[in-house]
């Protein structure tokens, strides 16, 4: 896992909130599990068709789904610059995320690897 690279810990226990950023059916598998009885998972990932939701573990856990998709501002900062920062003043965040870098030319490639999660691939980047 990227928490494991960075030198963060690992994902162990349960947690009061989980967010899913992948869109992917393993990802939110994982949050359901991860994610303490009455504890909240949050959609960042996009879901191009219905999202997943896993039963058992969501009933049993009594799980919220919160769905998000937008950008805001906290104090008057917006959320990209926010993020912006935190990348800056941490290279190594950015190299340990995007696993994978195609040339342009490679674009069918590097989205067959995006969609493929076996492929161990976080984030996929395209270069012009």
């Amino acid at each position: 896992m990227a928490a494991e690279r960075l030198g963060v810990g690992s994902a162990a226990g349960v947690y009061d909130v989980v967010i899913d950023a992948a869109g992917s059916e393993a990802g939110l598998a994982r949050c359901a599990e991860l994610a303490r009885p009455g504890g909240r998972v949050v959609l960042l990932g996009v879901y191009q068709h219905t999202a997943p939701i896993p039963g058992i573990a969501s009933l049993v856990k009594e799980l919220t789904y919160v769905h998000s998709i937008a950008y805001g501002r906290h104090g008057g900062v917006r959320d990209t610059e926010q993020a912006a920062a935190l990348l800056a003043g941490d290279p190594e965040i950015a190299r340990t995320v995007i696993t994978h870098r195609f040339p342009l030319d490679d674009a069918a490639e590097a989205f067959r690897v995006a969609g493929d999660r076996a492929s161990g691939g976080i984030k996929v980047v395209l270069h012009p």
